[in-house]
């Protein structure tokens, strides 16, 4: 039996505030869902990237993929979590259910019979504005306006095909005009991406309705440390906080659209992904790309020389430019012979120019090993002869090249806490061959504790301090990643719980509550089951 569900995901919140918020009625809507329906708590281990979670979520299954592809011929890494084309999704329903997709990081579908629109806005590096049919992003940018933050998008290029992506400028952390102007940008963004929904749903009717609220996962990265704790202080008055009030935005957006649907409407609210405090963009942007050059070139350094053990000055609160030209200032006379620049990546259209890794991109063939571009965890890859076009470590020096990094890595001290740096370092394979779908061999977990600014080794030097570039940042590899899921609808008992599940649950539990077989093998199971018995839904009553 068919039945109408909406579906609206709220991307990359901090848990516990969410929760907090939700608990002292900051977020009416969501609560009132809440309490007409049932909630589920929904998991999964964060592996390999950030947005590894998507493919998950769109595949039913808790895939191996990391999304990224390292290019050992050509020393080239592709780190774009949404390409053109992609793995059918479970919503490919096909012409038997009528579909409609807004702003999934997903590629188009031929299997979805409806409308399919995708990268009006994005809070990804590099995203691409696509729709089918065509003409139908054009014509609700020209009804609802375009996403703010995009109208002054730089233009990049996806490296696997050629084409033309786009990509934000994050504002400085340090800077209160930029920080209000992206403010304003954020909640302008979720009122015009309310309206879209709005005049999509009415294009129906629609037996699923599939729309993401991705503005939250943006102020998580921007707001952090405006009204939670972090080294650098708050350039707002007190008490005000962007980070809250955007949810709020996002909560009223979504009250909206409830109140639009017929009581025989499934309406199901979920988050995915987690964000808190930042503590992985520095260290495995900045300073770990810097200390693999200094121990593959002894004596040489590129980025911030300093030396070990001399006094640490204080967290800096004046940078007034973008965190990219600020790293770059720090470079030696070495780093401005060997480093390729920021700007002149940009000009290439080069979607990470703003990575410090990317700089050292050149002097890959040359090293033993290299940080991997990352804005997670910290991604290390040997540079193996047979493997890489220009090997310099042989096959049978693997593990105990792996054995020297690991050492070198587990020395390095934060000068500002005393403490070491890696809580630990893990290893993908073992052997150089295994495991090709994974770029890199080993993968770097920072210590929690005070966010790293600068790291000390007493061989190789210090590098930094630097400026932080985002103050919220996601949980490191290996972590239990929790996130809610609410549903309302026709046999579900108002205020009822349903045992805990699985982030691969949820495309199953769309589509059972749908009526829809998948059209693709998925390894989740229904959370629900409304329509079970006439005694309503599976879901435990709360006491």
């Amino acid at each position: 039996m068919k039945h109408k569900v909406v579906a609206l995901g709220i991307d990359g919140p901090n848990g516990q505030l969410f929760n907090q918020w939700l608990g002292e009625g900051l977020l009416p809507n969501v609560r009132s869902i809440a309490e007409q329906g049932v909630t589920v708590v929904h998991s999964h281990e964060k592996r390999f990237r950030n947005e590894r979670c998507w493919n998950s979520f769109l595949t039913g299954c808790d895939a191996p993929t990391t999304g990224s592809t390292f290019q050992a011929d050509r020393y080239v890494y592709f780190n774009q979590a949404i390409q053109r084309e992609g793995e059918a999704p479970f919503y490919g329903l096909g012409q038997e259910h009528r579909v409609c997709i807004f702003d999934l990081p997903a590629p188009l579908s031929d299997r979805v019979d409806g409308l399919q629109v995708t990268g009006w806005g994005s809070e990804l590096n590099a995203s691409v504005p696509m729709s089918r049919p065509e003409e139908l992003m054009a014509e609700l940018v020209a009804r609802h306006g375009p996403d703010p933050k995009m109208e002054s998008a730089m233009r990049i290029l996806d490296q696997r095909s050629g084409e033309a992506d786009r990509s934000f400028r994050n504002p400085s952390l340090y800077s209160v005009d930029d920080l209000t102007r992206y403010r304003k940008f954020l909640e302008l963004a979720v009122a015009r991406r309310t309206d879209i929904c709005l005049d999509l749903l009415a294009r129906g009717p629609w037996d699923l309705f599939l729309g993401l609220y991705v503005e939250s996962h943006t102020a998580n990265h921007l707001f952090w440390h405006i009204a939670q704790p972090y080294p650098i202080p708050s350039p707002f008055p007190a008490g005000d906080d962007p980070l809250r009030d955007l949810f709020r935005s996002i909560d009223a957006g979504i009250g909206r659209i409830a109140e639009a649907l017929s009581p025989d409407t499934y309406v199901m609210l979920f988050t995915i992904d987690d964000t808190g405090p930042n503590l992985m963009d520095v260290p495995s942007m900045a300073l770990l790309p810097e200390f693999l050059y200094r121990w593959a070139a002894p004596g040489s350094r590129a980025l911030s020389s300093g030396e070990a053990g001399a006094p640490v000055p204080p967290v800096r609160t004046d940078y007034g430019g973008h965190w990219k030209h600020e790293i770059w200032a720090l470079r030696t006379a070495d780093g401005e012979r060997l480093l390729t620049s920021p700007m002149a990546l940009e000009a290439e259209g080069d979607a990470l120019s703003w990575n410090p890794a990317s700089w050292y991109k050149p002097l890959w063939p040359e090293m033993r090993a290299f940080a991997l571009p990352s804005v997670s965890d910290g991604y290390i890859r040997l540079n193996i002869a047979g493997r890489e076009a220009n090997g310099k470590v042989a096959i049978d020096d693997f593990d105990a090249t792996i054995a020297e990094i690991v050492a070198m890595l587990e020395k390095l001290t934060d000068p500002r806490s005393g403490r070491t740096a890696i809580e630990r370092v893990v290893r993908t394979r073992e052997n150089p061959f295994d495991a090709p779908h994974i770029p890199s061999d080993l993968i770097v977990c920072w210590r929690d504790g005070p966010p790293i600014d600068v790291l000390d080794s007493a061989h190789l030097g210090r590098v930094g301090p630097v400026p932080y570039f985002r103050s919220g940042g996601h949980r490191s590899h290996g972590a239990r990643i929790d996130n809610l899921l609410v549903v309302r609808g026709p046999g579900i008992a108002p205020g009822s719980v349903a045992p805990e599940g699985h982030l691969e649950d949820l495309p199953a539990t769309i589509l059972r509550l749908v009526g829809a077989e998948s059209p693709i093998p998925i390894g989740g199971v229904p959370l629900l089951d409304p329509g079970r018995s006439s005694g309503g839904a599976t879901a435990v009553k709360r006491a």
